[in-house]
């Protein structure tokens, strides 16, 4: 039966664990850069890790030896109760640092995903999909364009508008499909860009031949698979493609919180959709039209592959590059991808 003396001296002891281990379970975040766990955004400034995880074992320790003084050196919990204090404690210390972690992480992909579409976009139809059209405010002839093609999720489809913003501003039109459920219907799906090249090359602002693609995630595999039967397309830009089935476990803590971890494992669209695109297959047909593959160095949730890995003996077309310290999730909110994917566009437009 456990008995652990005073209820007062149990408690110390629970609450200097807790600290102790959430403290702990932050340089573990810090360290293996798991964002699933980190209780602030340590990614720009680690210095927040260490200082936290100090101050709470400073304040733990503090409060439990300053409050439990008299009672430390008088008969105490037994073995197994203190172990069972230490397993509680750290126990409570993992769920808040999830519970947390996800709070955060939710906040912070909502005030990015909130207004990404700007009051220049124009909403548009084509063939059974939708998107939003952007022009650069002071057109200057015919411009080429890009189609832009998320992924699964609306933070895919906001960041997609974030590349959107940036090709505008360089003097690109863009247009972002929007996520409609026939963009994760296969075979239908592979009629959705087609169908939005076919508008653009109407559009009086657009250069019919100057067109080009940019998929995201999911979007990257459907970009590659149906750039290589549609050759108006003259430039294609493929951002963390999954191109294999790959199914994380615990890695999937580096990209977001436990819960959207569970949500992804369980959502079968997507390796259904890996499946039945198979992006690698079909890449061959894109050839000798150039084609960027890009992922982030901390990428977590993409099956990457190498130049080697399309099975091609001249792999010249292909330029692979990797934007560091960018993971798959926000790939899209670095500068450096911003930068990459326009200037690259902008020369082979």
């Amino acid at each position: 039966m456990l008995y652990f003396v005073y209820r007062e001296l149990a408690l110390g002891y629970l609450w200097f664990a807790f600290t102790c281990a959430l403290a702990a379970l932050q340089i573990a975040a810090l360290r293996s850069k798991l964002a699933g766990l980190a209780l602030l955004d340590y990614s720009r400034r680690p210095w927040l890790g260490y200082v936290l995880s100090g101050t709470l074992v400073v304040v733990g320790a503090l409060s439990f030896f300053v409050t439990q003084w008299e009672r430390i050196f008088t008969p105490g919990p037994a073995g197994s109760e203190l172990a069972l204090l230490f397993a509680v404690g750290a126990a409570i210390a993992l769920a808040c640092s999830l519970l947390i972690a996800s709070l955060r992480l939710g906040l912070d992909r909502r005030s990015r995903t909130a207004a990404v579409v700007s009051s220049q976009a124009q909403h548009i139809t084509f063939g059974r999909a939708s998107g939003e059209l952007y022009l650069p405010p002071e057109p200057e002839g015919p411009m080429p364009a890009v189609c832009l093609v998320p992924g699964l999720g609306t933070e895919a489809w906001a960041s997609m508008h974030l590349l959107a913003h940036h090709l505008v501003s360089q003097g690109l039109v863009a247009l972002v499909i929007n996520p409609d459920a026939e963009l994760y219907s296969y075979p239908e799906n592979l009629a959705t860009l087609p169908a939005a090249t076919a508008y653009l090359r109407k559009h009086p602002e657009v250069d019919p031949n100057r067109l080009g693609a940019a998929g995201y995630d999911l979007g990257a595999d459907l970009v590659i698979r149906a750039a290589g039967a549609h050759q108006q397309l003259r430039a294609i830009v493929a951002l963390a493609p999954l191109l294999r089935d790959l199914t994380p476990g615990l890695e999937l803590l580096h990209e977001m919180s436990y819960a959207q971890a569970w949500h992804w494992i369980r959502d079968e669209r997507r390796a259904r959709l890996v499946a039945q695109l198979s992006a690698l297959d079909f890449a061959s047909k894109i050839a000798p039209r150039p084609l960027l593959v890009l992922y982030g160095a901390d990428d977590r949730l993409s099956a990457r592959v190498s130049p080697q890995d399309w099975d091609q003996r001249d792999t010249a077309w292909i330029t692979h590059q990797v934007i560091q310290s960018a993971r798959h999730l926000d790939l899209l909110n670095h500068s450096s991808t911003l930068n990459t994917v326009t200037r690259w566009l902008k020369e082979r437009l």
